[in-house]
């Protein structure tokens, strides 16, 4: 290995080990934030993936919640509500996530088919240019054949004429 390919290598572990150590002595709340994020972006995916689950949580999480007071009917009532209207927020973000995923996908599809139209169509012009290649080739053989051909037998001719 040559030089500075070596010190290459030793400078990118050099800044992998400073950013490992720069990790470590991050102080308790980023470590707490980064995990918040973490966390924040995995339930989003999570949602994300199963809009239905989702929902259904909402509305059993709701439930247990509104379980938890010990209060008059009307606050388990109030908070039963509540989890209904906090299922109801969650449907309509896991439908919105779906509305999302299939204009996506049928973005995605539309430029798949034209990518599509136009590799056939490359693929036509390339079979084109080369067909008329190999007739160019092939004419130009030809003639060079049938030139040679009439050359050798007059060569031949000459040959028996004077012998």
């Amino acid at each position: 290995m040559n030089d500075p390919k070596r010190a290459e290598i030793k400078a990118r572990i050099a800044a992998a080990e400073a950013r490992e150590d720069a990790r470590n002595q991050q102080s308790f709340t980023e470590k707490a934030s980064e995990k918040a994020g973490e966390a924040t972006d995995a339930f989003t995916d999570f949602v994300k993936e199963h809009p239905l689950t989702a929902a259904a949580g909402g509305v059993a999480l709701g439930i247990l919640i509104a379980g938890l007071f010990k209060g008059p009917r009307q606050a388990a009532a109030r908070g039963g509500a509540k989890a209904m209207g906090l299922a109801a927020v969650a449907a309509e973000i896991a439908s919105a996530f779906a509305a999302d995923i299939a204009d996506d996908a049928e973005d995605i599809g539309r430029a798949g088919r034209r990518r599509a139209s136009d590799f056939g169509d490359t693929v036509g012009d390339k079979t084109r240019a080369l067909r008329r290649e190999a007739a160019y080739r092939a004419d130009k053989s030809s003639d060079a054949a049938r030139i040679a051909s009439r050359e050798t037998g007059k060569r031949i001719a000459r040959a028996f004429g004077r012998g």
